[in-house]
């Protein structure tokens, strides 16, 4: 392309993802710091288990968000980079139709009939240079928003401020708390899938409502409240993942590690293996 030629305005990253991705970068490297030393102070002196459960917790909660802060960049340039090789490899078949019509001069009507015609193939390429719907963006593990990731962001970090402030003040309010958290997860959750027509969605939420309460002021009479605060953060994080996995599982029919593959495979083994018993039956 000669820098003579009439500037075109490529797409590329946008203020706001910078900015996400920035906040996600800052959120986890503090996440990491303030749980860091603690851990290191916990193996090389005075050995407290809870306090090095609940930073070890904080630990891989700054790494997982900056993975994906990482992860997330990475996918952005090189999406913004795919989207230069292709313009890079359009750009000369539309250069002869751009230098006629600004050389050459034409009737009126001829030259509205060519950039009409030019509009339509520039829209064309477009859709074809998009990688997904915007319906499915919002829906896609893989291809998270930053709107998503800061919800997350914002969301753990409430969840860990909520934590703190019952370890060090436990009252008669933490069942009440604890419960309130698990219903905002779900929210979260069930809002990123768009859950809220499928009524196993609905079980999900009525199971933390009836059992968190009761399992809260059992545990706080038997095991004290520090032992209470840590099983409650422990199940948080095994019924979010849990939830997120079978909505994920739901919505996109994806599993880790594309289980749903294997499953798949192991099905038409098993149908198969089904099929040759009863022929050899008959």
């Amino acid at each position: 392309m000669r820098s003579g030629d009439r500037e075109v305005k490529r797409p590329g990253i946008s203020f706001r993802e910078k900015f996400g991705v920035f906040s996600m970068i800052i959120a986890s490297i503090y996440l990491i710091y303030i749980s860091i030393f603690p851990i290191i102070f916990n193996l090389t002196g005075d050995f407290n288990a809870f306090d090095l459960a609940v930073n070890l917790i904080i630990l891989a909660i700054g790494i997982g968000v900056l993975y994906s802060a990482i992860l997330f960049a990475r996918r952005t340039v090189l999406y913004s980079q795919s989207i230069d090789l292709a313009f890079e490899d359009i750009y000369p078949r539309i250069e002869p139709v751009l230098r006629e019509v600004a050389s050459v001069d034409v009737d009126l009507d001829m030259m509205r009939d060519r950039l009409d015609a030019m509009n339509l193939n520039i829209e064309h390429l477009r859709r074809e240079m998009r990688p997904a719907d915007r319906s499915q963006l919002h829906g896609s593990g893989g291809d998270t928003s930053v709107t998503a990731f800061l919800h997350l962001v914002l969301l753990a970090n409430i969840t860990l401020g909520a934590f703190i402030f019952l370890l060090q003040y436990p009252r008669g309010y933490v069942p009440y708390v604890l419960t309130i958290l698990y219903v905002v997860w779900w929210l979260a959750i069930t809002a990123e899938y768009d859950l809220w027509k499928i009524s196993g969605a609905w079980t999900w939420v009525f199971v933390p409502i009836l059992l968190v309460p009761t399992l809260s002021i059992t545990t706080d009479i038997l095991a004290g409240s520090y032992m209470l605060l840590a099983w409650m953060a422990l199940g948080l994080v095994a019924y979010t993942g849990a939830y997120y996995l079978w909505g994920r599982y739901l919505i996109h029919d994806m599993l880790p590690f594309d289980l749903q593959e294997r499953l798949k495979f192991d099905r038409a083994k098993l149908r198969t293996a089904w099929n040759r018993v009863s022929k050899n039956k008959r």
